[in-house]
């Protein structure tokens, strides 16, 4: 009898733990336990393209791109919801919006209108976009997390369409240093 009541109360926790997630999911709260933003309870709200401003920070879908789904495959990105690619939205700065200037180059720091951006040489071990100097287009934006090395973003995906952009994201109950997510980016 013991077992059965331990069966129903299991069964019955994990609907509520579901139940909660869901809710929470439709209100905009996310859990983000990747090394890109701090740990913890964010907040996305929904905004339009034209509102995208360099420095905030963004959920998003990554382009769907042969190197997404390799990342994917092998389990650095998560399975989600995301069009296409399958894996779950990204918290990602913004740093450089339609104008701005890229530099990367095997090595060095990206840089953003002449501006280094720390912790963002790419790793070697994951394929970069080639060196080369990049012009932000209409309607792009270009999204580089100083937080942590080990970000995957737009030094290995390039520019992400404005409309991919899900929200902006605040932290709602969170362990880390959130000035760091835009450390270096101009907020212009």
């Amino acid at each position: 009898m013991k077992d059965r009541r331990f069966g129903i109360a299991a069964v019955s926790l994990a609907a509520l733990i579901g139940a909660a997630i869901t809710i929470g999911n439709t209100a905009g709260l996310r859990l983000n336990f990747t090394d890109s933003a701090p740990h913890g309870l964010w907040f996305v709200r929904a905004t339009g393209e034209s509102a995208i401003k360099r420095g905030e920070l963004v959920e998003v879908c990554p382009p769907e791109l042969p190197l997404v789904r390799l990342m994917a495959d092998r389990g650095y990105l998560s399975p989600g919801d995301c069009a296409g690619s399958g894996v779950t939205p990204l918290l990602k700065p913004v740093s450089a919006v339609p104008g701005d200037t890229i530099r990367l180059q095997q090595g060095q720091p990206v840089t953003v209108n002449g501006v280094a951006l720390p912790n963002t040489v790419a790793m070697p071990a994951v394929p970069a976009l080639p060196d080369g100097r990049y012009t932000v287009q209409p309607g792009q934006a270009w999204l580089f997390s100083s937080y942590s090395a080990g970000s995957f973003d737009s030094r290995y995906f390039g520019p992400v369409e404005l409309a991919s952009i899900r929200g902006l994201a605040s932290p709602v109950a969170v362990h880390g240093d959130i000035a760091g997510i835009t450390t270096g980016v101009t907020h212009q």
